[in-house]
């Protein structure tokens, strides 16, 4: 199993990290990532180039538009943050990305 969490792992970084404006940190021992979407606050997002304030903004329209949930910062003291797990199947979290990078790009 560790080699498939550090599996999973390293393709969410990347994923996060190829999104414009994201930055995205490598943990070290979770199965959670933290990035951050500072980069991203205050411009037009999505098809409806909405532009979000906060990452609690953000996770409503990214979740309404592109069906992938994550924890806004805000509920860790954090605002430009996210949570993202990627305690999934291997499809589940390929898909989120896709649908992600559809989204952002």
């Amino acid at each position: 199993m560790r080699a498939v969490y550090d599996r999973r792992r390293r393709a969410i970084v990347a994923a996060l990290s190829d999104l414009p404006g994201v930055v995205c940190p490598e943990p070290d021992g979770a199965f959670y990532v933290f990035p951050s979407f500072a980069g991203v606050l205050g411009h037009p997002v999505g098809a409806h180039g909405r532009s979000p304030t906060t990452t609690l903004e953000l996770a409503e329209i990214v979740l309404d538009e592109a069906k992938v949930a994550f924890v806004p910062g805000e509920a860790f003291g954090a605002p430009g943050c996210a949570r993202f797990s990627y305690a999934l199947a291997d499809d589940d979290l390929a898909e989120g990305m896709a649908r992600l990078a559809k989204f952002f790009n």
